[in-house]
This record gives C-alpha cells, sequence and structure tokens, in this order.
C-alpha cells in the first residue's frame, strides 16, 4: 500500500513539475510590468516598464548612467512596440495572422514594430514556464535563425507597484 502511495505521489509531482503554465491577454493587460534583471535593484539602475494591449507590447527602457567616455550623465528613455500572440505550440516562422486572435496560450511570440535598433523580420518565441498575481517568468524556446541568443534564456516580469 505504502509503494502504490509513494508511486501516485511521484507520478503527480513530474506532472506537477511538466506542466505548462498558460497567459491569458487579459492578464497581460491588467497590468504595467517591470523585467526583473539578477543583481539589479528596482529603481536603482536601468529599468524596463511594459505594457500590452491585445495586439501590442510597449517597452520603455529608462537609461541613467555616467558615459565613460563623455563624463557626463546619460538620462534617456527608449521606446520600443513589439507585436505579440499567444499559441500553444511554437511555430517555426512569426506568422501575423496569429496576432490578437487567440486569446491564452503556453507561448507568446514577440515581432518588433518600431525599433531600428533590432531586425524588423526577427520574433522571439518565450514559453510561460511561470506565472502567478504578480510575476510572470518566460523561457526563450525560439527566435529568428541568424540572431544571437541563448535558448533557454529567462525573461521575468514583475508586477509594477
Amino acid at each position: 500500500m505504502n509503494k502504490i502511495l509513494a508511486i501516485l505521489i511521484f507520478v503527480f509531482c513530474i506532472q506537477t513539475m511538466n506542466a505548462q503554465t498558460t497567459l491569458s491577454i487579459n492578464f497581460l493587460k491588467s497590468n504595467k510590468w517591470m523585467i526583473i534583471k539578477d543583481g539589479i535593484e528596482d529603481g536603482k539602475k536601468d529599468t524596463t516598464v511594459i505594457s500590452f494591449d491585445s495586439k501590442k507590447m510597449y517597452t520603455s527602457t529608462h537609461y541613467h548612467f555616467l558615459h565613460p567616455v563623455r563624463k557626463e550623465v546619460v538620462d534617456k528613455t527608449i521606446k520600443i512596440d513589439h507585436v505579440y500572440y499567444l499559441s500553444d505550440a511554437i511555430y517555426g516562422n512569426y506568422d501575423a495572422t496569429k496576432v490578437g486572435k487567440a486569446t491564452s496560450g503556453k507561448y507568446i511570440t514577440f515581432h518588433n514594430v518600431t525599433s531600428s535598433y533590432e531586425d524588423p523580420n526577427g520574433y522571439s518565441t518565450f514559453e510561460v514556464t511561470r506565472s502567478s498575481n504578480s510575476e510572470i517568468v518566460l523561457t526563450l524556446c525560439s527566435f529568428t535563425s541568424g540572431e544571437i541568443d541563448q535558448i533557454g534564456r529567462k525573461l521575468t516580469l514583475k508586477k509594477k507597484q
């Protein structure tokens, strides 16, 4: 009896660890989010605030640092917009026809629409690996071929207070 109970608990734990989380457009739209980087306190270094509507992700990154050559403070904000879509599968290419169609999904794909600093054909697909009322953790699982990026890289979004 104890062996059967132990096996059932083991199977349940494995299923829980492998379970994917799903995001909804309404949840994304309900908050402003900040990208959290390891070793950086909120408001102490460069900050990125993100907001969503049903088709676009709006990023606003504020840079504040002492320029190493000019010895002057750089205090600048850069805004970049991305269209995005949610899906339950990873696709080999970016598919613009999916933007705004699905209201929830296990994956989120971003595509640059305004930045000259990014590839105009570039996209990144992230798996939603953890989600709570105050935090979303995304793991990179696909991106434009030829780009230098790291599969498995984590992106943490924290609800802006």
